[in-house]
């Protein structure tokens, strides 16, 4: 079979050796490249296919960078990948094709079959965005072309075929590209195309549907409140609760609390489908505080939960419980938000006991945004001494040791608040028989203290903190944004964290004020060129 390699229309495509990779003609933010995920849902979306093809699990994956996989940074076209879409383009090509439905969606009716009323229509879906005159007319060549490429298929098909796998192959299709060039205040506006894209793939994951394409063909894209209209009808539908849901996994690193083993002996309600389960749980408990209007402080505060029989004797509580998630209230004196629930309590721990180190760590990383600087090998024939479990950590890492510097001040003052809970997060009311310590104090980088007697408290004392609401509000900019943020998107950060500090807006609120502002609108002009 003849392969048709990557057509470059406005982008250069770069080969160096055996490394071959798309560059843009400009800077790299124009043309960020979709995502092994959005490349799947794109192409089922596309030809409206029963299920995803499957093909992009083989795609050579995406090199680990940053906190999200939708970064830029992270997304580029190494001679792997490019031999993956090649690959990918001739398979769907030839699926479509051979498919009676799908073919027959692009071809209805093929005694009436127009070839440039056909790359009309679906480059406008494939790229979107419409096609130029020039582009109509070399792809209508193209199509022309067809039946010396596939000599056994009929005219008809071979040309749409060829069109398909060339168009699946392009950078218009691989790519968001943002080539709008109309100067406005602050920068260069995003044409409507190039938001109803923004915009689907954020809330989706997926290309435009008809609706956000006639939004943008009307111009009814091209202010803030039409965006903010279309934002919201996308916000409310499922999809965008996947959406929040893979923010919520990576932001808070939910991956890790799955596989998870214990002792059982100590623990003999264990099994290590537990880990799942209580990833399942965190991520319901988070959905649902998006999509009802809750706010960051709920992250911290909310008592809502979602448990099964495993989950329900974790949380100590009564009733009849299956294998359906219910909706439970717990305890307000043992839990807070997701710093008291299973899964993170079981993931930072060990086989047998509390892990006041990692939850201290995970907390300062993953919840206030506070880096934590590799802290010196503890030798290894380090003897702990204490009768309890704080006491043993206190004993190596506390004031007077090697590590008094970050574990003393930073690190163990959060993780003890939460010692009141075992290694797969049930409270306990005794450490090997001894009274338990949860009471200490923190202090934040700027210098501001708060002294709690437990994790309640303390979670309490977080969510009221402004370090809470900027970690939160910047990691969830990053994500909408696919891109690490620059000096104005942290000045919008700020503004957002503030509000929502001050109990002005929710969750839902945040996310429809920044895709109605410059900061998603419109994209900034430096003295170097656009960005």
């Amino acid at each position: 079979m003849q392969r048709i390699g990557l057509i470059a229309i406005g982008l250069v495509v770069v080969a160096c050796g055996n490394d071959v990779r798309h560059e843009p003609a400009g800077m790299s933010d124009r043309f960020p490249r979709l995502t092994h995920a959005q490349w799947e849902a794109t192409v089922q979306d596309l030809f409206h296919l029963q299920a995803p093809t499957g093909l992009a699990s083989t795609f050579q994956p995406d090199p680990q960078l940053g906190r999200f996989d939708n970064n830029i940074a992270r997304l580029s076209v190494s001679s792997g990948l490019w031999r993956d879409y090649q690959r990918g383009a001739e398979g769907v090509a030839a699926q479509v094709v051979t498919d009676t439905a799908a073919y027959a969606l692009l071809v209805p009716d093929p005694s009436a079959f127009d070839r440039r009323q056909f790359v009309t229509s679906f480059g406008l879906h494939a790229f979107r965005r419409p096609l130029t005159d020039t582009e109509i007319e070399r792809y209508a060549g193209l199509f022309d072309s067809a039946p010396s490429t596939f000599p056994d298929l009929d005219a008809t098909k071979a040309g749409v075929r060829l069109v398909i796998q060339t168009m699946l192959q392009s950078p218009f299709f691989l790519y968001r590209a943002e080539l709008s060039t109309k100067p406005g205040q602050g920068g260069q506006p995003l044409n409507g195309y190039e938001v109803a894209s923004r915009l689907s793939y954020l809330f989706w994951n997926t290309m435009p549907d008809d609706q956000l394409f006639e939004a943008a063909r009307s111009g009814a894209l091209d202010t803030a409140d039409g965006v903010r209209d279309a934002a919201a009808r996308l916000f409310d539908d499922p999809r965008a609760h996947d959406q929040f849901r893979r923010f919520h996994f990576q932001a808070f690193k939910i991956g890790e609390w799955a596989d998870l083993d214990k002792n059982t002996t100590a623990f003999p309600q264990w099994r290590r489908e537990v880990g799942t389960m209580m990833q399942e749980e965190a991520l319901r408990f988070l959905d649902d505080i998006v999509t009802h209007d809750g706010g960051i402080s709920d992250v911290l505060l909310s008592r809502k939960a979602y448990v099964n029989a495993d989950l329900a004797k974790i949380y100590g509580l009564s009733g009849t419980f299956g294998d359906d998630y219910q909706e439970v209230q717990l305890d307000s004196a043992t839990r807070a938000g997701l710093l008291t629930r299973a899964g993170f309590l079981a993931r930072n721990a060990t086989l047998t006991d509390p892990d006041p180190i990692h939850r201290g760590v995970y907390t300062n990383i993953n919840v206030l945004c506070r880096p934590i600087t590799a802290p010196p090998k503890i030798p290894d024939n380090l003897m702990r001494t204490g009768n309890t479990n704080r006491e043993k950590v206190d004993s190596i890492t506390g004031e007077g040791t090697c590590g008094e510097n970050c574990h003393h001040t930073i690190i163990n003052p959060i993780g003890f608040a939460f010692e009141n809970f075992d290694a797969i997060g049930a409270v306990r009311t005794n450490d090997n028989g001894f009274p338990i310590d949860t009471a200490d104090h923190y202090t934040f980088a700027d210098g501001r203290e708060i002294k709690y007697a437990n994790a309640v408290e303390l979670s309490k004392l977080l969510a009221a903190s402004p370090e809470v609401h900027r970690c939160y509000a910047n990691n969830l900019l990053e994500f909408m944004l696919g891109r690490d943020l620059d000096h104005t998107d942290k000045v919008v950060m700020q503004k957002l964290a503030d509000e929502s500090l001050a109990g002005q807006l929710s969750i839902k609120e945040i996310v429809l004020s920044v895709v109605a502002s410059n900061t998603f609108r419109v994209r900034a002009v430096t003295s170097g060129g656009a960005q």
